[in-house]
């Protein structure tokens, strides 16, 4: 099985995932584009037990989605790279930009398009 490596710019922070992602998506909700700084959010979800934080210690927030369902938003406290994010359905969202080889994320669909601001470079060939 192939694992997928990745952290944040300065490197105190460190995962891998062992399993191959359940989705790969943008997402353009108002908290994605919020915190990612820019028109969406490109990550991976995968199963919370095929995640391992290998070293480092991360700082985390906690959000509500439209859904009620909460997610810590691990990042970096060092440099501030977001890293990953904790849902309460055993999912782990993993920032795409963190990835060591970033050829790993492969987005299949995109997610709350409706919501993207007017500007949003939406991958319209993507599954919505």
């Amino acid at each position: 099985m192939k694992v997928i490596t990745g952290g944040c710019a300065c490197g105190q922070v460190r995962y891998e995932i062992s399993g191959e992602p359940v989705l790969s998506l943008y997402c353009f909700c108002s908290l994605c584009t919020r915190r990612a700084g820019t028109d969406g959010y490109a990550g991976m979800m995968v199963a919370a037990a095929d995640f391992t934080h290998t070293s480092g210690t991360t700082s985390f927030y906690r959000t509500a989605a439209e859904s009620g369902r909460e997610v810590d938003r691990h990042f970096c406290p060092n440099c501030g790279s977001h890293l990953w994010g904790e849902t309460q359905i055993d999912l782990i969202s993993v920032a795409a930009g963190t990835l060591d080889d970033p050829t790993n994320f492969v987005p299949t669909r995109t997610v709350f398009t409706e919501d993207a601001p007017p500007w949003a470079r939406i991958p319209h060939a993507l599954e919505q």
